[in-house]
């Protein structure tokens, strides 16, 4: 979670003396014999160079090495193609276990958006149960096909190489400088869709829980927590941004616990009726919600690249991917055979005829979401500083007037997001929109296109033809989800 800036913004990484040359690696060439006393490196046993800061260097290596990174040649030299450099960019410090890692993907995919998939479940009925468990299958497998595409082989020594950082990255070696503003551009739409769909939930459940007692609607109270959370979008480091992201986490999982175990006090009335039947008009809507919910491929490159045994990040996409999935299975499926055809957008509101169990968990969504803002904000805002700073050169972060910046973009930000939360103030078909459009190419045609452009003359039959199934896959059914959340959300206007 500590990495999420760098999936939008940090496009190419920050360049230091120590870390630019990783051992076993020259400037020009693929390899070259390290120094005995360096072999001690666990990277090198295991085949992966990885970037180790803070090693020891001699003042006039360091020295020499200063005047090529500001020198012309070293410019010319990074903007090689990856064809003729072998040179790893920089990772992350690998020192992460697999648990922690499983940990992040883990918090990453059991997001607020699974609040949406009993919703998804009454949409598309056991049809999107079963379509919790592909999706989830898909996406796992697809994480890994990114993951593959960080990676080059050397030619004259068969060792692989971290080449690049991030998702945009790929992007960039496959299409050029296109693919890395195109996929950019999605992420961003994806983060800012997510900080949307958070204002719309706060306004949703805190109407919900005080409809009673106040004659405040959704579009009040979504102002009311947009004002509450203004001041956290002026923090500036990542570490504290980081913090508040961590106790959302505990927050939402105490939520989920809270739900399910409400749905088994509730077992006396389930009923399989409750299920609907399969549905082709509202299906697309249910797959929508669901591959939403699974969206997190733009940060798995930062978590493995923080993984001390970056050969473990399979097996621990399985064991997440997994959990996942039981428990978004469990928690639709529940809530669904509870609620039938009455289950709501959002689940704590099918709640709301038990006051102590839904106050319970609506405060937990609530300070889920409410500490969720700033971690969406944060990348949200350095994409937009990012594109628009460069034209207010006295407004720059190391301008002492950056401030003013501050205070003019991050109010302008929330209140762009506030003003389309109320223009569509529904959680659930504003997922299936997202999901169908930006989740769909992020999490099925891109990895797979890109799998295959990289990959095209190493991969066997039956590989190829996996990944052009995924692909057609992911595109019938995310045209066919965005059409129909399209045309439901313009339903609830008409």
């Amino acid at each position: 979670m500590e990495r999420t800036n760098s999936v939008v913004s940090d496009t190419l990484p920050v360049v230091t003396e120590e870390s630019y040359y990783p051992d076993g690696a020259d400037a020009f060439g693929d390899s070259v014999e390290p120094p005995a006393g360096d072999m001690g490196n666990e990277s090198i046993n295991t085949n992966y160079a990885l970037v180790e800061s803070g090693k020891s260097s001699k003042f006039g290596a360091a020295k020499k090495r200063r005047s090529f990174l500001h020198s012309k040649q070293f410019r010319s030299f990074r903007s090689a193609s990856l064809s003729v450099s072998m040179l790893e960019k920089p990772s992350d410090d690998r020192k992460a276990h697999a648990f922690l890692a499983g940990w992040n993907v883990s918090n990453l995919i059991q997001g607020t958006g699974i609040l949406g998939v009993p919703y998804a479940v009454q949409q598309g009925g056991w049809a999107a149960v079963a379509m919790i468990f592909i999706v989830a299958i898909l996406c796992c497998h697809t994480g890994k096909l990114l993951i593959e595409c960080m990676y080059e082989k050397s030619k004259k020594t068969g060792i692989k190489r971290r080449l690049r950082v991030n998702y945009p990255e790929v992007a960039e070696a496959v299409m050029g400088r296109k693919g890395l503003v195109i996929l950019g551009i999605i992420q961003s739409v994806e983060m800012f869709g997510g900080v949307i769909m958070y204002v719309v939930l706060l306004g949703t459940v805190w109407a919900d829980m005080f409809q009673k007692y106040t004659g405040l609607g959704m579009k009040e109270w979504a102002a009311l927590n947009c004002c509450i959370s203004l001041p956290t979008l002026f923090i500036t480091k990542m570490s504290i941004v980081s913090w508040l992201s961590m106790l959302s986490v505990f927050s939402l999982m105490s939520a989920l616990v809270t739900l399910i175990a409400f749905c088994f006090t509730q077992i006396s009335v389930w009923s399989l009726v409750n299920v609907p039947p399969f549905d082709p008009q509202t299906f697309p809507v249910g797959f929508g919600i669901i591959v939403f919910s699974y969206c997190a491929h733009a940060v798995f490159p930062s978590i493995e690249g923080s993984m001390r045994k970056p050969e473990q990040f399979n097996g621990m996409m399985n064991s997440s991917f997994l959990l996942a999935a039981i428990v978004k299975g469990a928690l639709g499926t529940f809530m669904v055979l509870t609620f039938g055809n009455l289950t709501e957008e959002v689940a704590t509101v099918n709640l709301a005829a038990y006051p102590i169990w839904s106050k319970a968990a609506t405060f937990l969504v609530i300070g889920n979401v409410l500490l969720a803002i700033p971690l969406g904000m944060f990348v949200v805002s350095l994409t937009f500083d990012d594109a628009f700073l460069t034209y207010f050169p006295h407004l720059n972060r190391d301008s002492k007037f950056h401030w003013v910046w501050l205070l003019i973009t991050r109010p302008l930000l929330i209140a762009f997001a506030l003003f389309l939360a109320i223009m569509v103030p529904h959680f659930g078909l504003l997922m299936g929109v997202i999901g169908s459009l930006t989740g769909t190419c992020l999490c099925f045609l891109f990895p797979c296109y890109f799998h295959l452009k990289l990959r095209w003359n190493t991969l066997a039959k039956w590989e190829v033809a996996v990944d052009v199934a995924i692909m057609v896959f992911g595109l019938i059914a995310g045209s066919l989800g965005f059409a129909f959340s399209t045309k439901a959300l313009i339903m609830t206007y008409l």
